[in-house]
This record gives structure tokens, C-alpha cells and sequence, in this order.
């Protein structure tokens, strides 16, 4: 069973001294961006639903998906996007987020 990453969106905005230490920030500033960008990503937004060439799912039934590592699911700069991806949560119940 294979365990990913599922970002929609990337970056964040610190909350409390409990961000003080927040890896995706220092990550960000070791690449020259900043944290504070929020914005859906291009590529994996799609990521449960992306198929390979067989039309099977890249992520298998029963594969686990960690998601918003880079991000807060709930922030309120991903509103307009949240829905989308409940849909496709709903349309991939085979697999654990």
C-alpha cells in the first residue's frame, strides 16, 4: 500500500507560535518563494482522478493520501476550490485521505 502527497493548493498563513517552525515556510524561503502565496497548483490538482495510459488510476484502491502537507485545508483563500475537491474525494472512496 502506497502512501502519498496530495497538495491542491500550496502555502499558508501563520496562526500561532505553533507556526513559528513550520516546514513548508522554510522550504519555501530555501527556494526564494514565499509561504505566504496561496495558490491551486497546476499540476497534481486533479491528483485521485489523474489516470495512466491503461485509463486504470495512478493512485491505486486502498492507497493512502496525505493531504494539504504544504497548506491548511480549510484556509479561507482555498474556498473557491474546496468544493471541487470534495467532489473528487466522494468520487474515490477506495482510497484513505
Amino acid at each position: 500500500m502506497s502512501n502519498d502527497i496530495w497538495n491542491p493548493w500550496h502555502g499558508c498563513r501563520k496562526y500561532s507560535e505553533g507556526c513559528d517552525h513550520c516546514y513548508m515556510y522554510y522550504l519555501d524561503k530555501e527556494r526564494g518563494k514565499s509561504g505566504r502565496e496561496i495558490y491551486r497548483v497546476k499540476t497534481n490538482f486533479n491528483l485521485p482522478l489523474k489516470e495512466d495510459r491503461q485509463g486504470n488510476y495512478k493512485i491505486k484502491n486502498g492507497e493512502s493520501l496525505r493531504v494539504c502537507m504544504t497548506s491548511d485545508f480549510f484556509l479561507e483563500e482555498a474556498d473557491a476550490w474546496r468544493d471541487e475537491v470534495w467532489d473528487m474525494i466522494r468520487l474515490r472512496p477506495d482510497v484513505h485521505f
